[in-house]
């Protein structure tokens, strides 16, 4: 099974593309080439900020996937097969191709996006009882181009109370596209939940099964991207939410996340 793939600077979009070549290696249980495409050379990086290329945190990232032996990741870059021509933030395309399964181009690929890490903790019990919760979060305050108008409603102050909010229960620690993947794999994989915009890491925490909050305007792709989250629509709905009771908040996320850690073990069981 041959899949080509059209990368982009997003982490989330290159985690996708791994997790839907590992489930579809289990599910019809066959060997698959993952092609990474690329419009730039192998070290571009988009901000002079940044330590690591995306390919560099593909590769880290790949190594971490349970069976990783089923995909055999490459990379095609200054391609010509897709269309890079719109900036991101601008390319409302629905029609344009995204990917190729074999030759099937922008094949619905949703009953193939669960895949789990080698070694996924156990959810605990209980936050009710923890008194050294640890929470991770990402804002889109710092990030070299704004993610989609969609999932950008949350300002500076909201961003800042909901760290205040969180981190009255919990040692907080925040991350950003600045933070070197290894160390962003760890502190979510160490973390207790997560606050943060629909991107950036949220794939690592999908495929760890961690309690997850958000604020996004659309549902569809926001539960696509992350089956365990909780999603407020609309920044009053957030807001009002964040201003509840923070460790029944956070028990609320981790029953979600409960349930989708147990979609996920399967995997290892089968």
């Amino acid at each position: 099974m041959d899949i080509r793939w059209r990368g982009t600077w997003g982490i989330g979009d290159a985690m996708m593309a791994l997790n839907v070549a590992h489930n579809y290696s289990f599910t019809y249980d066959t060997p698959v080439k993952l092609e990474m495409h690329w419009p730039h050379d192998e070290d571009f990086i988009l901000d002079k900020r940044d330590s690591q290329t995306i390919v560099e945190q593909q590769k880290f990232l790949h190594d971490q996937y349970y069976q990783n032996d089923r995909v055999e990741l490459t990379h095609v870059f200054k391609t010509t097969l897709f269309d890079y021509s719109i900036p991101y933030v601008e390319d409302m395309r629905r029609d344009k191709a995204r990917w190729y399964l074999d030759e099937i181009v922008n094949r619905n690929i949703v009953n193939f996006m669960n895949w789990p890490f080698k070694d996924i903790p156990k959810p605990k019990n209980s936050f009710m009882i923890e008194d050294n919760l640890k929470g991770v979060c990402w804002t889109p305050m710092h990030n070299s181009e704004p993610p989609r108008e969609w999932k950008r409603d949350l300002t500076e102050e909201d961003w800042n109370l909901s760290k205040e909010r969180f981190g009255s229960v919990a040692d907080i620690t925040e991350i950003s596209y600045r933070t070197p993947v290894q160390n962003a794999f760890q502190i979510i994989k160490e973390s207790d939940f997560v606050f943060c915009y629909e991107g950036m890491w949220h794939f690592i925490a999908r495929n760890f099964a961690k309690p997850i909050v958000i604020q996004a305007r659309v549902t569809t792709e926001a539960k696509q991207n992350t089956p365990q989250v909780k999603q407020l629509q609309s920044r009053e709905d957030y807001l009002e939410w964040l201003n509840r009771d923070m460790r029944t908040n956070i028990t609320g996320m981790q029953n979600r996340a409960r349930e989708y850690y147990k979609r996920l073990i399967k995997y290892y069981e089968d």
